[in-house]
């Protein structure tokens, strides 16, 4: 199977997926005042927002960022596995935004002078704010373990994902020189060479088009089960995306030889 074909394989089921997905989300009946629920409904929606956001940039071509909204799928699969297994999970991501808002707090008090900070100075008592976001983070008593993206990956069974595919995302979101190679220099011999954009075709990243409706389906699957979605056929889609998946491991098998 030649690459074009691979490429359309991977559109037409993030497509399926996509459509199947979309119709689960409008129908899923959930309590808000459910922690559990609400995390999960929410999560749930970041990650479809997210698969749209990637097929709109294969779409129009502008393909630099599918590893960047990848990564961010990634850390969602894994709080949202989290959330379906633990019902007291959603504490521990609570934790994590009072730890961000007492470093903001303590920034905002360290830097009296900083403009980005005035409205804070404005309208907050910010050394009592600081004190209420310490009680709270008490009450909550994260756990130290899952502080990390590592810790979260480990906890939802992904640390093989994480260790793997997580880091190689990494490469393309801090802006590595071998990514920024990759994706903006032609070489053309030791001598002449020259920068571009759009550079990079769909068929050099067929691992991370194939990733994004496998992480979306399985969701998709998890979500129904847990509401309680009834009457949704899943397996043409799975059908179609394992034999996309075939294709692509193939591909990459005879590349590799």
């Amino acid at each position: 199977m030649n690459n074009k074909s691979l490429v359309q394989q991977c559109e037409n089921s993030l497509d399926s997926v996509l459509e199947l997905a979309l119709k689960i989300l409008e129908t899923l009946k959930f309590d808000r005042k459910d922690a559990q629920q609400l995390y999960a409904v929410c999560l749930y929606a970041r990650i479809l927002e997210l698969a749209y956001g990637c097929k709109a940039m294969m779409d129009s071509n502008t393909l630099v960022g599918i590893p960047v909204l990848l990564r961010s799928m990634f850390e969602a699969d894994i709080d949202l596995v989290n959330v379906l297994k633990h019902a007291d999970y959603p504490k521990q991501m609570q934790a994590a935004f009072v730890e961000q808002k007492i470093r903001l707090t303590k920034n905002a008090i360290a830097s009296e002078s900083s403009q980005y900070f005035a409205e804070m100075y404005k309208n907050l008592d910010l050394s009592n704010e600081l004190k209420k976001a310490k009680l709270e983070l008490k009450k909550l008593n994260p756990n130290e373990n899952l502080c990390s993206i590592k810790g979260r990956a480990e906890f939802a069974g992904k640390l093989e994902e994480y260790l793997s595919v997580y880091n190689m995302l990494c490469l393309d979101t801090h802006n590595n020189i071998r990514s920024l190679e990759q994706w903006h220099l032609n070489v053309i011999s030791m001598d002449e060479y020259h920068a571009e954009i759009f550079k990079t075709s769909k068929d050099e990243i067929l691992h991370c088009l194939s990733t994004i409706p496998g992480i979306l389906l399985l969701q998709s699957k998890a979500m129904a089960e847990f509401i309680g979605v009834k009457g949704v056929d899943f397996e043409p889609c799975f059908k179609e995306f394992r034999a996309m998946q075939s294709s692509v491991v193939a591909h990459t098998k005879d590349d590799n030889s």
